[in-house]
């Protein structure tokens, strides 16, 4: 007897497979990336201002360097040790906090019109804008000094120290749990740029700059 069956139902039950194959792919893209780990952001880190310092030296009349230190510094650095040049730094320096350990060369000059101009101008800052690996623990960081009144490009060299659990934290309380980072920097400015140029050559216009700081992550 001849088959009277209809190919239709054949044809049908192709498609319909078909269709729960690409489904079930379908499915399976979306779970995979449901389960995915999310990709890590960095830290943001603030100053642990009982261990960090800034120190400025000038040339004193050619007889030796002197120098002085700023106590006071706010900001954050956002800092990710998987991925250190995607680094960000942002620092606020507040000039009263400046000292010589000379109260009269401080207050008397310094910190007056003829030098930095407190009054007017009272706070440095420092912004980057790139941060440029060297080798794995060192980087050459670029960003912009704000000084009496006038930003220019600087440059630091910067070697991180350290990144992990405190190296205080089992043996002091007060440092369990705390996330640190450790960093020395150094860099070089010329104070005639910044519009400072009162006893140049005596004092010399190049002024070092050093900073060694500690960081605690939030």
């Amino acid at each position: 007897m001849p088959d009277i069956r209809s190919p239709i139902p054949f044809s049908l039950c192709a498609m319909w497979r078909l269709a729960s194959m690409r489904v079930a792919m379908l499915a399976f893209v979306v779970a995979s990336g449901l389960a995915a780990p999310a990709s890590a952001t960095p830290d943001t880190y603030t100053f642990d201002k009982d261990h960090t310092e800034i120190r400025f030296s000038w040339d004193h009349l050619g007889l030796s360097r002197q120098s002085g230190r700023f106590e006071a510094v706010s900001g954050e650095v956002v800092f990710d040790p998987e991925k250190p040049e995607a680094s960000r730094i942002d620092v606020r320096i507040p000039l009263k906090s400046l000292s010589t350990g000379v109260t009269a060369l401080d207050d008397a000059l310094l910190k007056t019109p003829d030098y930095l101009n407190v009054s007017k101008h009272p706070e440095i800052t420092f912004k980057s804008s790139e941060v440029i690996m060297t080798t794995a623990r060192t980087a050459n960081v670029s960003g912009e000094l704000t000084f009496n009144g006038v930003t220019r490009p600087v440059m630091l060299s910067v070697v991180w120290n350290f990144s992990g659990e405190h190296p205080l934290s089992k043996i002091n309380p007060t440092y369990a749990g705390v996330y640190a980072s450790g960093f020395s920097a150094r860099t070089q400015i010329l104070r005639s740029e910044f519009g400072i140029t009162r006893s140049i050559p005596l004092v010399s216009d190049e002024i070092r700059i050093s900073i060694e700081t500690e960081l605690h992550r939030r």
